[in-house]
């Protein structure tokens, strides 16, 4: 008579539930197209906790699913925290003037905010994800290219890559030979054009350029002659009003 013993199965190491970003992996690389387009106020150390909240290996497959549904809103927050749009609060202030807006006007915005070019780029992005992920662990280069923006925010940029990073210059014409726009403050004269916009788009940079801007137009005046000579020809003035600088 034969006596069988059934030795205890040893847990698998951790390492074997390493399950990778799978869907994850466009979410980020869309952040990644969109910062190198100068579309996103980038939060890399942000980015980097969530993404390690995905990776973090689960062993109970249940645990591992409500991780991503647990994941989808922060993800969405996420998203939003890196865009230039308005926080809830500033939504929730302002949500009485924006329910005042008509239909047509609505539909206008939106048609205008709306990048067809762009969303044809994600579009191409999303088919060339689908593709290469069938032979490529797109998981390994996702992660390096994190760690890679993450770097460069400690050690600072040896060379940059997207066109926020070029430095652009502002140049204020009045078109033909005319000459530039001063701002006359007494008797000393204030250059009144746009500072240059050298800095990075973060948010107190973008906050120092507008209350420069703000300065320097306050003190603009232009001097109108006493009277016209008999030969002036008449002309219409128009005053244009720009509702998100007034």
């Amino acid at each position: 008579m034969t006596q069988h013993t059934q030795t205890p199965s040893m847990p698998s190491p951790l390492w074997q539930y390493w399950r990778g970003l799978s869907g994850w992996n466009f979410y980020f690389l869309v952040k990644f197209g969109l910062l190198w387009a100068g579309y996103l106020n980038f939060h890399p150390l942000l980015n980097l906790v969530f993404m390690a909240f995905l990776l973090m290996p689960i062993p109970k497959y249940r645990l591992h699913r409500l991780r991503h549904w647990i994941a989808i809103p922060v993800g969405f927050a996420l998203f939003w925290h890196d865009t230039w749009l308005p926080g809830p609060q500033s939504i929730m202030s302002q949500g009485t003037q924006v329910a005042e807006f008509s239909s047509g006007y609505l539909l206008d915005l939106i048609a205008r905010f709306i990048n067809w070019q762009m969303i044809g780029a994600i579009f191409v992005l999303l088919v060339a994800w689908l593709f290469l992920s069938q032979w490529i662990r797109v998981t390994v280069f996702v992660v390096a290219i994190m760690v890679w923006l993450n770097v460069l925010t400690l050690t600072g940029p040896v060379f940059t890559l997207w066109p926020a990073g070029q430095p652009t210059d502002t140049v204020t014409t009045t078109g033909g030979n005319a000459a530039a726009t001063v701002a006359t403050a007494g008797d000393k004269p204030v250059i009144g054009d746009m500072p240059a916009q050298t800095a990075p788009p973060t948010t107190a940079n973008l906050n120092a350029w507008l209350n420069t801007f703000y300065a320097a137009e306050e003190k603009r005046k232009t001097t109108f002659p006493a009277q016209l000579p008999p030969d002036a020809q008449p002309f219409d003035l128009l005053v244009i009003n720009i509702c998100s600088l007034s």
